[in-house]
């Protein structure tokens, strides 16, 4: 089963299966034509928030929400399954899967948003711009082997990403990265011990509870 609470553009119908809602598809596609255009992700989100369209956590857009959203491969009518799993030494943890293990990949699983033609422009405008902020993704998925819980959390009450930090006696939380760059005044923020967010066996980008 497809979680379509995080995943905007879909509903599910009574057989589980995914169904397009056309309003929300209309903003993914225009979300889509826009960043194709050249207008960053950060400055995509600046739009949406003025527009007033709701975010899929329910408060303000994020650069990473329109990445997470442009890579999923669901949106062009696929399906990946084991894109994450557990390792056997890390029983508590998943991180992406490279390979180590077998997965799956269905085309034309359910209807699609985006062509196909669509989301590959996607991808490659997504690594133009990587290559012009000199980011590199051996770097990126290095960190994310590190630490693979990075970009999957979400603040409660802004929406932003949480950010690995250790704190006091190396004590390693999870905080939102409003509440570190801009204070309390900005956001309450969320603080997740490192072992408690290991212990959800988080596969998809999820909203934090602490």
């Amino acid at each position: 089963m497809i979680n379509t609470e995080r995943f905007m553009g879909y509903d599910k119908n009574e057989f589980g299966e995914l169904v397009i809602n056309p309003k929300e598809a209309m903003a993914v596609r225009s979300f889509a034509d826009i960043y194709l255009w050249g207008v960053g992700s950060s400055r995509l989100g600046q739009l949406a928030d003025f527009l007033g369209i709701p975010s899929v956590i329910g408060g303000k857009w994020t650069g990473g929400s329109f990445m997470g959203m442009f890579k999923n491969e669901k949106y062009k009518g696929d399906f990946h399954l084991q894109k994450y799993y557990i390792p056997e030494d890390k029983r508590n943890q998943t991180v992406r899967n490279h390979g180590e293990v077998q997965s799956y990949y269905m085309e034309d699983s359910h209807p699609a948003i985006l062509s196909t033609e669509v989301w590959d422009a996607l991808q490659e405008k997504i690594e133009e711009n990587k290559r012009g902020r000199n980011i590199a993704q051996s770097d990126t998925q290095k960190y994310q082997n590190r630490y693979p819980l990075t970009g999957m959390m979400y603040c409660p009450h802004c929406g932003k990403t949480l950010r690995r930090r250790i704190g006091y006696k190396k004590k390693v939380e999870w905080l939102c990265s409003t509440y570190i760059e801009e204070g309390k005044q900005a956001c309450p923020g969320v603080r997740i011990p490192d072992e408690s967010a290991a212990r959800q066996d988080i596969i998809e980008p999820t909203v934090a509870e602490e």
